[in-house]
C-alpha cells in the first residue's frame, strides 16, 4: 500500500503545481491543459483505487 499511497501523493503535488501555476497565469491554454492532465490523472487513479476496493468488499 506504500507504493499507492507515493503515487497518489505524487499525482496530488503534481496536480497542486499545475493549479498553482494556473493561478498566476489564468489566460494561458498551455498551462490550462497541463492541470486538465493531472487532475484527469488523478481522478482516474482515485477512482480505480475505489473501484478496486468495493471489488474486495464483495
Amino acid at each position: 500500500m506504500d507504493v499507492s499511497n507515493e503515487h497518489l501523493k505524487l499525482l496530488i503535488e503534481r496536480t497542486d503545481q499545475a493549479f498553482q501555476a494556473l493561478l498566476k497565469e489564468p489566460d494561458s491554454d498551455e498551462l490550462s491543459d497541463a492541470y486538465e492532465l493531472a487532475r484527469g490523472e488523478l481522478n482516474n487513479y482515485v477512482s480505480s483505487v475505489r473501484h478496486n476496493m468495493s471489488q474486495r468488499q464483495r
